[in-house]
């Protein structure tokens, strides 16, 4: 999911609902982004544990709360802290952002090469979005059963790998079909005769449910992160 080159609005009424879904102790503060020469984008657990090695300080867990046209999602993060209790986020970003909007929750939660979902909710009332959202929430419960190659890679057995790739293309389509004005009554993306709701809007959730129940007959139960 591509991120808006600015941090929401931490008084938004959009941020308001997620931190509640959340459910959070403290309120979100924007932290400043200043990125390390070695720090690797999408890698901000690696990162700033690097950093704490170099320079002491913390690493602090939380959120980064981003805004897309369609979603308002929490990603989990770290960022540095020094000192003096000041946090610095030292990831780059995608675009030019110049602050995170960054919430705490640093209690319960260590990073060990766990895959963790992000949080999302739908801003639009489109009900493809909420597809889109069940699509993203099921490639994480099949990362799940993954392990950890390195900081930026992941190993899925086979079963999960081929479920993977077609969730992976899945999404993508979604994706692209709601930023090009998806809804429930246009032809389905797929292009068929059907509209979405009486094609892929129909068959989404039932095929994602026969699809992990399989996935759990021939792995087992797979560890979810913290």
């Amino acid at each position: 999911m591509l991120h808006a080159t600015t941090p929401p609005d931490k008084d938004d009424a959009f941020v308001t609902k997620l931190l509640d879904k959340l459910k959070v102790e403290f309120e979100p503060e924007l932290v400043l982004i200043r990125p390390e020469p070695y720090a690797k984008h999408l890698n901000c657990f690696p990162n700033v544990e690097e950093k704490v090695k170099r320079d002491g300080g913390r690493i602090h867990y939380g959120w980064a709360i981003h805004k897309t046209t369609i979603l308002c999602e929490a990603e989990r993060h770290a960022v540095w802290e020094d000192e003096q209790e000041e946090f610095v986020d030292i990831t780059p970003t995608e675009g030019q952002a110049e602050h995170t909007l960054f919430v705490s929750d640093n209690e319960g939660f260590v990073y060990t090469g766990q895959d963790t979902d992000n949080v999302r909710i739908n801003i639009t009332g489109n009900p493809v979005v909420d597809d889109f959202i069940r699509v993203c929430e099921t490639l994480s419960k099949i990362h799940a059963y993954g392990t950890r190659g390195d900081d930026m890679h992941m190993r899925l057995p086979d079963a999960a790998l081929e479920l993977h790739h077609y969730y992976d293309a899945l999404k993508n389509a979604l994706q692209g079909f709601i930023y090009m004005g998806g809804m429930p009554k246009k032809r389905c993306l797929c292009q068929g005769p059907d509209r979405y709701k009486n094609c892929h809007g129909k068959s989404i959730g039932p095929r994602i449910k026969a699809d992990l129940r399989k996935l759990k007959t021939n792995l087992g139960e797979a560890d979810r992160p913290a």
